[in-house]
């Protein structure tokens, strides 16, 4: 079956769902007056940027002076919307111009129709953020609703030795349709379906080695609220049938034993297999208490065009209980997620996750909150034994935990305010590799961190900042200490017109790492930072900015380059 029937099949519904809308637009003289188009609407900006860039001691990072000019201009007329974007840069001399975005749209009361670039979201594992060139419709009288959509999803892209990392592609078409109903209470059932497939004669005659593909996916999901939304339950399933060559060979409905209408709609062949991919997810919620029980599955091999990669072979199930207490002044909330991968046990490595994550939230009063967490992370590989196999032997395990204090000072007076925020925090991860007796292995790291910042916002547009913070981490084989402080202020003038920034900060490293041979040596770092800010509004379209930065490294044992930096940029922005 050719692509040109499959389309005409999809598409028929959209042609009736068009032309009686059509009947219905001019049997209303309100139609104009119903929808958001307007005649034409303009708008965009242009800008010029200058900077400047020079190093000491070290090679330089970027060129020592760059010239960039923009322009941006959009537009819309009748709901076409278009515009284009204009660059020149001294760093790479020469003009970028990108058009390769446009986009028509169009609504009147409960019809929605988009042309040019669109795209839309199915469900998770059909169409879920995949562009196409072409057309989409939505229709949603009542509590029916209808979408379609239908276009190109792919461009050929052609071998080229000039291009050594550009992936040659087929042409892509691919369309789809979703109906649904919805209740007042906010239930819904959607039954969608999505196709696409590779066109192989846009890559006829070129030595590639991509085989053309095809797909189709069928997915119903739903959603029903009881009890006044106090419990729901809702659930998405998607069969995917994946073709992964469209040159091989044929299969006949008899010798699958499926009925012969299928054949017409989807050929199988013999790089046809059939997947799928779900989950389901309940829900209770109380005035003080919540709980959230999901599971989801996606099965090895599992495929779908609609949508990016998606890592297959793995199951999940997640528990999440929340309590609140005292007018929600106490929160606490815990999520448990288990996870594994290799579902049929035919790989060599089984991996299994368990994560327990708690947060709780305490608000003493307006002025002090407190938020503390916890997560502790297990993550097993383990080898599966299969029978006939000579395979590997060994595994891992690793535990985690993650232990963070946040307490929070806020002050407000008539004049100024005043934020104290507090942050500590406990990481330790452990490591074990198991296998023949001279491979196994273990590794142990923990690290503790802790931060200090303050705020203070005075009348006029007057704010000082200052924070402090220190890290220390030992592992097997070394240690790394970090010690650092910042401090900075701005101030705003004019009516708020012209702002003034400036910030300085200071930051101390000590390495120390144990040699295989069994020497150690030890680095110690110091870094300067510096930087000032000014931005002026010349009038509500015209902005100015200026930025000077400088970074100085000194080495202060082991080994090493001093070196510093400085940078500047100016900038000039118009919008109209």
């Amino acid at each position: 079956m050719d692509l040109h029937t499959i389309t005409s099949k999809i598409l028929a519904p959209f042609c009736i769902v068009l032309i009686a809308s059509i009947s219905a637009f001019s049997q209303s003289g309100s139609f104009w007056d119903d929808t958001d188009l307007s005649l034409f609407r303009s708008g965009g900006s242009i800008g010029l940027t200058a900077s400047m860039y020079k190093a000491h001691g070290i090679d330089n990072r970027r060129p020592p002076g760059v010239l960039q000019t923009n322009a941006n201009v959009n537009f819309t007329a009748l709901g076409l919307r278009s515009g284009f974007t204009l660059n020149y840069s001294t760093d790479d001399s020469g003009f970028r111009q990108n058009m390769n975005t446009i986009n028509y749209s169009a609504q009147w009361r409960w019809l929605t129709f988009r042309a040019g670039d669109v795209n839309t979201r199915f469900s998770d594992y059909s169409l879920n953020g995949t562009t196409i060139r072409g057309g989409y419709i939505r229709a949603n009288p009542g509590n029916f609703s209808i979408e379609l959509i239908g276009g190109k999803s792919k461009r050929v892209v052609r071998p080229s030795l000039e291009s050594a990392f550009r992936e040659p592609s087929f042409d892509q078409w691919a369309f789809g349709t979703k109906m649904g109903i919805r209740g007042s209470d906010g239930s819904y059932f959607n039954l969608s379906t999505f196709y696409a497939q590779d066109n192989a004669a846009s890559l006829s005659g070129e030595i590639i080695e991509i085989k053309p593909q095809e797909n189709l996916t069928i997915t119903p999901d739903f959603r029903v609220n009881l009890f006044n939304d106090r419990f729901t339950l809702e659930s998405q399933f998607t069969a995917s049938v994946f073709t992964r060559d469209l040159d091989g060979e044929p299969f006949s409905a008899s010798d699958l034993g499926i009925p012969v209408f299928f054949t017409t709609i989807y050929q199988p062949r013999s790089s046809t297999h059939v997947n799928y991919a779900g989950k389901a997810l309940a829900g209770f919620r109380t005035d003080f208490f919540d709980l959230n029980l999901g599971y989801e599955r996606i099965q090895p091999g599992f495929m779908s065009l609609g949508r990016g990669t998606v890592r297959n072979d793995s199951e999940t199930i997640s528990l999440s209980p929340a309590l609140r207490f005292f007018q929600n002044r106490l929160s606490i909330r815990s999520d448990v997620t288990l996870g594994r991968d290799n579902l049929l046990g035919t790989r060599f490595q089984t991996q299994t996750n368990t994560s327990i994550g708690t947060n709780v939230q305490i608000t003493l009063s307006e002025t002090f909150n407190l938020t503390t967490s916890y997560n502790l992370l297990l993550n097993d590989v383990t080898m599966t034994n299969l029978e006939g196999e000579d395979q590997p032997v060994g595994g891992q395990s690793q535990v985690s935990h993650n232990f963070l204090l946040q307490p929070n000072f806020t002050i407000l007076g008539e004049d100024f305010i005043h934020n104290i925020a507090v942050t500590g925090g406990y990481l330790s991860i452990s490591s074990e590799f198991t296998g023949e007796p001279q491979a196994a292995s273990s590794f142990s790291s923990v690290s503790y961190t802790g931060m200090l910042s303050y705020a203070i916002t005075l009348p006029a547009g007057l704010t000082i900042t200052s924070s402090g913070n220190y890290l220390t981490n030992n592992s097997d084989g070394g240690g790394i200490q970090n010690i650092g402080a910042n401090a900075g202020t701005s101030y705003a003038l004019f009516n708020r017109k012209l702002t003034l920034g400036v910030n300085l900060g200071i930051n101390r490293n000590r390495l120390e790492r144990e040699l295989p041979d069994g020497a150690a040596f030890t680095n110690r770092f110091q870094q300067l930072v510096g930087g000032i800010n000014t931005s002026y509004r010349f009038t509500d379209k015209d902005t100015f900015n200026l930025t000077i930065r400088t970074r100085t490294s000194r080495v202060l044992d082991g080994i090493g380059n001093d070196f510093t930096e400085l940078e500047g940029s100016f900038r000039y922005q118009r919008t109209f």
